[in-house]
């Protein structure tokens, strides 16, 4: 069991990589005004072209797609980033092996947190051509006032990069 769990966390921390990717590019202004649920946040995007976070990273289309929170295994705090993964390459392929993902908060790094219940970072689930896929990646909150944004880009190339931030009141 401890085995998997480690896979598991191996797993998320690619996945979150690729998910901090996205978020960064779009929203250098954030919708602070309005007041958001506890389990959804308000992002604004930010009008420049080069960032968003939805696009093609390579032979792959990735979103970034909501925030919401849960609690770890151990109860802690926890942000579950969403992504939509298209393989349109000629080959299967996993997200974990494609994209990499990360998720900052106050400017650090976030670790990928280890779930109790399934559903959570299917990054190694292979997709065929044409086929696109969901991730739910999970990471340790600092807290959960401070936005976090995230960033994808394509394994081993900063090239093209997508990001998001999401506001968290």
């Amino acid at each position: 069991m401890s085995m998997k769990k480690i896979v598991l966390i191996g797993i998320g921390v690619l996945v979150v990589g690729g998910v901090l990717a996205n978020m960064g590019s779009d929203s250098e202004e954030k919708e602070t005004s309005k007041k958001n649920e506890t389990t959804s946040t308000v992002v604004k995007e930010s009008e420049a072209p080069t960032l968003t976070d939805a696009g093609d990273l390579g032979d792959y289309h990735v979103t970034i797609k909501e925030f919401t929170f849960a609690k770890d295994y151990s109860g802690e705090d926890v942000g579950v980033v969403e992504y939509e993964f298209t393989n349109n390459s000629n080959e299967n392929a996993m997200f974990l092996t494609s994209i990499t993902t990360k998720a900052f908060q106050n400017g650090v790094a976030l670790q990928l947190a280890v779930m109790s219940e399934a559903g959570y970072v299917d990054s190694m689930t292979e997709i065929q051509p044409g086929a696109t896929l969901n991730l739910k990646v999970p990471y340790k909150l600092s807290d959960t006032s401070s936005p976090v944004s995230v960033e994808a880009t394509k394994l081993f190339s900063n090239k093209e990069k997508l990001s998001k931030e999401f506001v968290l009141q």
